[in-house]
């Protein structure tokens, strides 16, 4: 019996579609919400077909994942698009990362605060219901989402609290006393670990909470998320935990173009979320 390898097939596909986004980051509106010592920081625009400035629609602002330490913008191009489609405003955020800004994490959570306060300081202006805007984010950036919800706001206003998050992978627990994690380390982070871990600051008032997780993810532990789960459970807070069993780390973006992929799931199930939230189905 012959076996013949798909990957020569597989691999123009794959680049067609990262092309693809690429191209979708580079035609979407542009607004600068930050400048730093570095260079200016971006907010890249999805919008609704029909949208108008009047309206008040619910919002997503996503931030890529890396590490905090490399950029990967397009990284939630086609949950922005697919969400667009749904009648929300998507929000692709730009932010300081290790190797191109010289930063740490917590300079990488001083901009998606930024970057979140700004879409609902200016949520007028882009057709938004500033009491309808989610944080949405992978591994680092759903670390910076989750930490929007948990942490004490370091700009001390409410502007960057979210009224919802969608995390993949999330990094929720940063000890750096139980864990061997390189970003547990203080000098990585550039602060107290535990002032930025998300599961260290629960509190009343996180908002409603959608976490996917694979079980075999080596990075960031299924553990850590389960953790973060039961937390929420006992504080009386809306939370679901969605396990991808067998699944590592950054799963949920692939396949996009497979009828019964890790990232078509993980969109029922955010749509599943949003109705539960009252913000789907979305009508003028």
């Amino acid at each position: 019996m012959k076996y013949f390898s798909l990957l020569p097939l597989i691999l123009p596909f794959c680049m067609l579609l990262a092309n693809s986004d690429q191209q979708a980051i580079n035609k979407a509106e542009e607004v600068i919400y930050k400048e730093t010592d570095t260079r200016s920081l971006k907010l890249h625009l999805f919008k609704p077909d029909g949208w108008l400035a009047d309206q008040r629609r619910p919002a997503i602002v996503f931030f890529f994942g890396g590490g905090w330490n490399s950029r990967h913008i397009t990284q939630f191009v086609a949950y922005a698009k697919y969400y667009a489609q749904q009648g929300f405003v998507c929000f692709i955020a730009d932010y300081r990362v290790r190797s191109t800004d010289d930063t740490r994490v917590v300079d990488s959570v001083e901009d998606a605060q930024d970057a979140f306060a700004y879409v609902r300081a200016h949520a007028e202006g882009f057709g938004v219901d500033a009491e309808k805007i989610a944080s949405s984010g992978g591994s680092a950036g759903g670390h910076l989402a989750a930490v929007l919800g948990t942490v004490k706001d370091l700009r001390n206003d409410e502007l960057s609290v979210p009224n919802a998050m969608i995390l993949f992978n999330p990094v929720l627990v940063i000890d750096p006393v139980k864990s061997k994690k390189w970003y547990a380390k203080p000098n990585f982070v550039g602060a107290n670990p535990l002032s930025l871990s998300p599961f260290h600051q629960i509190t009343s008032s996180v908002p409603p909470t959608i976490i996917y997780h694979g079980t075999a993810d080596k990075i960031v532990p299924y553990a850590s998320a389960e953790r973060f789960h039961m937390a929420m459970i006992k504080a009386r807070l809306q939370s679901t935990l969605v396990p991808f069993e067998g699944r590592g780390h950054g799963f949920f973006n692939g396949g996009k173009h497979l009828p019964n992929s890790d990232y078509k799931r993980t969109l029922e199930y955010t749509d599943t979320f949003l109705k539960e939230i009252a913000w789907l189905p979305f009508s003028i």
